[in-house]
């Protein structure tokens, strides 16, 4: 069992044993839960604390008008970033709400309340079981008098009936008798973003209603089971703490269990408040157990399909499937109404927002994985292609431009403040690319014949419009963009925004009905300015790259401080060339790869989560197994040890999504080539093999690596 900042993990489970009120906040991204319609973060039921609490449901977003503000201290910020005369600007958008919280429940043992932080912690542990998605807390407490009461609470999100969130809190006192209070409700006493009321109610439960600002209804619905208890619960809400009571006379060693049902249903269900209700009295007469057996082989047949095998490290196992079950739990599965934000239903961070990090980081799992819920992703793309029409119209282009942020509404969710959302017109070919690569993946070519095409030929449509033609080179360019390094974020000829470009123009043209237009895409393609020195195979990032500052001190500051002028130096954020080799293996050769890797690894900040697993894959592909080892292991620590300090905000989903990326891509060696796979594996050392499964054009494959060769076979 390895120890990662403040947790333990294993090949299966991800636990700690000390707990401190400093580590709450992180503590509730690190154990959050989920089933891709709900996320619940990993607060404690006795709590309410901002920031550690939170529910989140798959399309639930307020609507709200923000004014954005940020320092603008830095030359780069003020010339490129931020636009200070235009932070006053007020804007509305959409965030994702975060819901009242189903948890809640306060024990007072003889009229004392339980709180880890007074008396005596006598013995805590808390574990997260990947297997199940079961989350579990055992406490053994001093009430500071010598009365020691032993705790346990259990709590999972269904994968079965995914409005179903189900707790199960069991109480023995070891050395006393006397009373227990139980207070078991749901809170919504942290948030003002909604109007709350209970509609209806039984002497057990309650159905809780919720208005959303924007429009959002949302019923939550609970049921308490109490064993061996026979006495009334009492109805009291208090500081919009919606709960019932009951008083129970406990005895020395009997144990007292609670099981508490919720179910959660918002307005883009039918039948909202009875649905929550028949859900939640069903699942309070079946009973925890039952519930929580038939979640278990949801998910069994989730990892048989999903899971990653490492013989011989462990502690890599551990981490692999960590990522696993995160990218799980993230995806609506086939809910094309909203996808999937930048972290994820597990916190607020970016507001829930879909950047591109959804079309290239996060999709090629799903595309290889789970199909259908990878179609979701690109149906929910050509749900949002008339709000990216306009956008482009906004700049009088034709075809259609995708914003660098969306939601359940696709218009640009990023403030007009923030000037250099405006450049990443990458975000565009981006989405192209991932439909693209799902027709090839999946074999969906009814749909590619339809939305796929349309979605394609639109973004290729609006890159034809933003190319500009240099006659005296003879060339097509495009300029004044930046590419994924946002700390380069006004440049000309970015080389990932160009080099895709004509890849995708290359393959809209074959889908386009009018040759004319074709045949400009073509042209365009074949002579938009992607420079490589063929001798080297080193290619510049943008246009006046190599002549940047070497060092950031020479540019006025430090590698992340106030002072460091990225843009003066060659200092990035994240990968740029390297990112797209990844993406276009097929024209590249290994000298390319080595070239660019040696030229830009030293340069490489890692300021984005997206970053370590992408130098992972590449350290891999080349065969530099302690860098590849490095990157993995920074990629897949990421949020134990709150690397970027930004935890507290949600998991990472995007780092998970590259890491799996890494793993097959990099350690795999896998590549489509000419619609075939073929492999080029490297592993470390102490991997004796690596093992995993995809779909790839209605079959399924079992892929494994093991002494230098691929064995693939078809799985029945």
């Amino acid at each position: 069992m390895k120890k990662i900042g403040n947790q333990f993990l294993s090949e299966w489970t991800v636990s700690e044993n000390v707990y401190h009120p400093a580590n709450e906040r992180t503590g509730g991204t690190q154990f959050c839960i989920g089933n891709g319609l709900t996320g619940l973060r990993g607060s404690y039921e006795e709590l309410g604390t901002k920031e550690v609490q939170g529910l989140f449901a798959n399309n639930v977003f307020r609507k709200s008008v923000v004014q954005f503000f940020a320092p603008v201290d830095t030359f780069c910020r003020k010339k490129y970033i931020f636009n200070e005369e235009l932070m006053p600007t007020r804007e509305e958008i959409y965030i994702l709400q975060d819901l009242p919280d189903p948890l809640y429940c306060r024990i007072r043992l003889n009229g004392e309340p339980f709180r880890m932080w007074d008396g005596k912690l006598l013995e805590y542990n808390r574990t997260l079981d990947l297997k199940t998605g079961m989350l579990s807390r055992d406490v053994r407490w001093d009430n500071g008098n010598g009365n020691i009461t032993s705790l346990r609470f259990r709590r999972f999100c269904s994968m079965t009936e995914r409005h179903l969130i189900a707790q199960e809190i069991t109480i023995t006192p070891e050395n006393w008798s006397g009373k227990i209070e139980i207070e078991s409700g749901i809170d919504a006493s942290l948030n003002t973003e909604y109007a709350e009321s209970i509609v209806t109610e039984s002497t057990t439960g309650f159905i809780l209603k919720s208005e959303v600002q924007g429009g959002a209804k949302v019923f939550q619905a609970m049921e308490n089971r109490l064993t061996d208890y026979s006495g009334e619960w009492k109805s009291e809400t208090k500081l919009q703490r919606y709960k019932k009571v009951a008083a129970i006379e406990a005895k020395q060693g009997k144990k007292i269990v609670l099981e508490k049902f919720s179910t959660v249903y918002s307005s883009m269900d039918e039948n909202l408040q009875a649905e929550a209700g028949t859900l939640v009295k069903r699942s309070a007469n079946e009973g925890f157990d039952a519930c929580f057996e038939k979640s278990s082989k949801a998910w069994e047949s989730l990892w048989e399909q999903a899971d990653i095998r490492i013989e011989g490290d462990p502690e890599s196992q551990g981490k692999i499937r960590f990522a696993l079950f995160h990218l799980i739990i993230a995806s609506p599965q086939t809910d094309s109404r909203s996808s999937i934000g930048a972290k994820a239903l597990s916190g607020q961070g970016y507001s829930g927002h879909v950047f591109w990090d959804t079309d290239i980081a996060l999709s090629p799992f799903y595309q290889w994985v789970f199909p259908k819920w990878a179609g979701a992703h690109v149906r929910y793309r050509h749900r949002m292609l008339d709000y990216a029409r306009k956008y482009a119209e906004s700049e009088n282009r034709k075809g259609a431009r995708f914003p660098w942020q969306s939601s359940i509404k696709g218009f640009e969710h990023a403030p007009v403040a923030i000037t250099c959302s405006r450049t990443q017109i990458h975000v565009t070919i981006d989405v192209a690319y991932c439909v693209l690569r799902y027709a090839d993946i999946s074999g969906d070519s009814q749909w590619m014949e339809t939305e796929g095409q349309e979605i394609v030929t639109e973004c290729a449509r609006y890159m034809a419009e933003r190319v500009e033609y240099n006659e005296a080179k003879d060339r097509y360019e495009i300029l004044g963009v930046g590419g994924p390094d946002e700390y380069h974020p006004v440049t000309d000829n970015n080389a990932y925004t160009n080099y895709l470009t004509a890849y995708v123009l290359r393959r809209a043209a074959a889908l386009c009905d009018d040759k004319n237009e074709a045949a400009e895409w073509l042209e365009i393609a074949e002579k938009i300015y992607c420079p490589i020195d063929e001798k080297s195979g080193l290619i510049p990032q943008c246009d006046g790259f190599y002549d940047l500052k070497d060092s950031w001190e020479e540019s006025g500051g430090t590698w992340g401080g106030p002072g460091a002028e990225y843009h003066e130096c060659k200092g990035m954020k994240q990968p740029d060339v390297i990112q797209m080799l990844t993406m276009l293996p097929e024209q590249f050769q290994q000298k390319h790869f080595q070239a660019n890797w040696d030229y830009y690894e030293r340069f490489i900040l890692h300021g984005s989560s997206l970053s370590p697993s992408i130098h992972a894959l590449v350290a891999a592909k080349l065969g530099l197994m302690e860098k590849a080892m490095e990157y993995f292991n920074l990629s897949a620590e990421f949020d134990f040890v709150n690397y970027n300090n930004d935890t507290v905000a949600g998991i990472h989903i995007g780092n998970f999504g590259g890491l799996w990326q890494a793993m097959v891509y990099g350690f795999a060696g896998m590549v489509m080539r000419d619609g075939e796979l073929c492999f080029d594996p490297h592993l470390p050392a102490n991997w004796t093999s690596l093992e995993f499964n995809i779909r790839f054009r209605g079959e399924s494959l079992q892929i494994r690596i093991a002494d230098g060769k691929a064995t693939v076979c078809k799985k029945r």
